[in-house]
């Protein structure tokens, strides 16, 4: 229910909807699709049509499911139904849902029709009224282009490692870790710490967690660290974040020096208590310490390779983190040259 079962991506159905195909010896990168693009406010967002009205969603590889904002849901005319014992965790804690019947969801080339959505968020985010999730996007390899505004599905046939990296420019790879929904974790490394970091297009700027930043040896009490106001996720609580200057920043090998991140405790809000505890326990599984948001993925050209459990970067320039009231960082160089995949 909310998957977007309906959406699926087909190489044949795709074939005469643009799909092409790029060549490498004894390998195949077939797109079986593309999504054009637009860079919001600091939001990834597609043109989408919902019952015959146009409007905009956020794409969202941090949320697993496809779904309407309730407040968008009024304007769009839909009227979900409550769905009881039945909550979403995210950034802000919890919040209860519905679920509304869609007759025709359109998303570019893509059209599904009578499907059941998810109906929650305690409000809506700018001007868009939905989420596009990683249940859609995630179902085949995905490249965010975003200099040109696009994004593109490959289905690699008889590509190894670094073929996939079709562009033949310098590259940096960190690998995913196994996880039972189609959310991308990456592992990487801050001030020399490891990182669990989460793929999340959703999220306008990279933010790291408190228990994170504690691993890299940053706390909001830490010298030099700052209040940077408040942030909103679907949830109702607003999470107070601070900003602070990491010395190292490693992705694969890509190394960015002095990085302004922001810190806050995402996941502060989700977290119930069972029967017979008295202790508050977390309700996300799998939460990662860093979200790499739409910032980072502006600053790169980006492959996940699915199959290949493996994510590939190429630094292409200009601010890689956009701390709020604080100038951006940037790479100190591009990424360390790299054997481009072979054609």
């Amino acid at each position: 229910m909310g998957r977007m079962r309906g959406l699926a991506i087909a190489a044949a159905a795709l074939a005469a909807a643009g799909g092409a195909a790029f060549a490498a010896p004894d390998c195949q990168m077939l797109q079986v699709g593309e999504l054009p693009v637009s860079l919001d406010g600091g939001m990834i967002t597609v043109a989408v049509q919902v019952n015959g009205k146009p409007a905009r969603m956020i794409v969202d590889t941090g949320s697993e499911t496809t779904l309407i904002f309730r407040e968008s849901a009024k304007v769009l005319g839909l009227k979900p139904h409550r769905v009881e014992n039945i909550e979403f965790y995210g950034v802000g804690g919890e919040t209860d849902g519905g679920v509304v019947r869609v007759k025709e969801l359109r998303v570019a080339q893509f059209v599904a029709t009578d499907q059941d959505l998810i109906v929650t968020g305690e409000h809506a985010l700018g001007d868009t009224v939905g989420l596009l999730g990683s249940a859609f996007l995630m179902q085949a390899d995905v490249e965010f282009d975003l200099a040109d505004k696009t994004i593109r599905f490959f289905e690699p046939k008889n590509c190894v490692g670094d073929q996939v990296v079709y562009w033949g420019k310098a590259y940096s790879v960190a690998p995913m870790i196994a996880l039972p929904t189609r959310d991308v974790h990456v592992t990487m490394a801050l001030n020399g710490a490891s990182i669990v970091a989460e793929m999340d297009s959703g999220s306008s700027n990279t933010i790291v967690t408190v228990g994170g930043a504690a691993k890299a040896g940053v706390t909001p009490r830490s010298s030099g660290v700052i209040a940077a106001g408040a942030s909103l996720g679907m949830g109702a609580k607003a999470e107070q974040t601070f900003e602070a200057v990491f010395p190292t920043f490693s992705f694969g090998d890509e190394t960015i020096k002095n990085a302004r991140l922001q810190i806050a405790d995402l996941f502060e809000a989700d977290k119930e208590v069972e029967l017979g505890s008295h202790i508050a326990a977390s309700v996300i599984d799998n939460a990662p310490q860093m979200l790499l948001g739409a910032d980072f993925l502006k600053a790169h050209r980006v492959y996940i390779a699915r199959g290949q459990k493996k994510v590939y970067i190429s630094y292409t320039g200009g601010p890689v983190f956009e701390a709020p009231q604080r100038p951006p960082a940037t790479s100190t160089a591009a990424p360390p040259p790299a054997v481009p995949a072979s054609r």
